[in-house]
């Protein structure tokens, strides 16, 4: 029997054992606001290097961990030397604060109109941005890349299509890195505290068939809405032409050759790996699992209705994190439907009854103690 799928942005806390939630629900945007309750729970988990992980109101403490202001836009960095600050920014767009570094995994931080808004600009994120790493070279991954880079000097990182899409007038060139993913001296770059190596990854392959029915469904979602206004047209076309165009035959090569997925090695011994497309592992995803053992933190790409469970589930099983976020699992209103979490967490669960999923609201501070495990998720 198909999976109920949310028709809103729900984006909400879901543990191994509860979840938490307050809905209201806004008719004229369709907009969902989740108010998180209070979390008082310890979950003893297990994986690879780490007795446990837990909950901890102590991080709440922290400022970063207090504010909905991401630090690329002027918001607080982590005053604890251990603390990972990770923010979901919408699509596949996170932000990762570690120490003084701010880090910008994906950077379509400008929305097209479908989308729910997230609060927060590419104009906004302009005050402190050290690296930005790109997944692959379709707009809504990658057009707020080359203003943000021009105004913070940040380093920009991508496949060798995602760097043509973004050498428009401008870009300083000397800014941009072509990553192949394939273990090659290009393909790691050194930050205060952590490395960051780049692997090859495969983008998604949703059978057309079941896409157009996926997007049917959307747009007649959509359709319960007012229509974009001429501003909201021209301001999406304005959008789309931030970037240079693929080219005939590109996509091929997008598919199979263009898509990075990034593998964080902290000194301390904590791991962090992101991925923004939901296709099946490549043999240099395998290769990195198979040389590491496991990660302790997962941003997998979770997307394709009732399809993504086993591709997701494939990335869980291979890289192991106790902690799962999903990348690329919110819909707009006329391509795609949310992603629930509820039935990934179920899947996760059955596997590994100590796993924990945490889908949270756009620009909330997840915060990581890497040394402890200890984590917390702001409002």
């Amino acid at each position: 029997m198909p999976v109920a799928r949310a028709q809103f942005p729900t984006l909400a806390f879901l543990t191994a054992s509860k979840m938490f939630c307050v809905v209201r629900e806004d008719m004229s945007m369709f907009r969902i606001s989740i108010v998180a309750a209070a979390l008082l729970l310890t979950l003893a988990l297990s994986s690879s290097g780490a007795d446990a992980q837990a909950w901890s109101s102590r991080l709440g403490q922290e400022p970063a961990c207090q504010t909905l202001t991401p630090s690329a836009a002027g918001g607080a960095l982590p005053k604890n030397p251990n603390l990972i600050v990770l923010r979901y920014l919408g699509v596949s767009n996170y932000e990762l604060t570690y120490k003084d570094t701010v880090i910008l995994l994906d950077a379509g931080i400008d929305k097209l109109s479908w989308w729910v808004p997230t609060g927060v600009t590419a104009a906004d994120m302009t005050k402190k941005v050290n690296a930005i790493f790109i997944g692959h070279a379709h707009g809504e991954h990658l057009w707020s890349a080359p203003m943000i880079a021009q105004k913070t000097g940040a380093l920009v990182a991508g496949d060798p299509l995602s760097v043509a899409a973004m050498s428009v007038p401008g870009m300083p060139a000397q800014q941009l890195r072509t990553v192949k993913g394939l273990g090659e001296e290009g393909d790691f770059f050194k930050f205060n505290g952590f490395t960051v190596e780049a692997v090859l990854g495969h983008h998604n392959i949703v059978p057309g068939d079941y896409m157009a029915k996926d997007r049917a469904a959307a747009q007649a979602v959509g359709a319960l809405q007012p229509p974009l206004t001429p501003e909201q047209q021209a301001r999406d076309k304005q959008l789309n032409a931030q970037l240079a165009p693929l080219l005939q035959g590109q996509g091929d090569r997008l598919i199979k050759e263009g898509t990075i997925s990034y593998f964080f090695q902290f000194d301390n011994g904590f791991r962090l790996w992101y991925g923004d497309s939901a296709g099946p592992t490549t043999t240099q995803e395998q290769a990195l699992a198979k040389r590491i053992g496991s990660v302790d933190v997962g941003l997998i790409p979770y997307y394709g209705g009732e399809l993504a469970i086993p591709i997701t589930m494939e990335y869980v099983r291979l890289l192991k994190p106790w902690l799962v976020l999903p990348t690329h699992h919110d819909g707009h209103r006329n391509r795609m439907l949310d992603m629930p979490i509820g039935p990934l967490g179920l899947a996760m669960r059955d596997e590994n009854p100590k796993s924990v999923a945490l889908s949270p609201l756009y620009r909330t501070p997840i915060c990581i103690d890497t040394v402890t495990k200890e984590y917390y998720v702001g409002q």
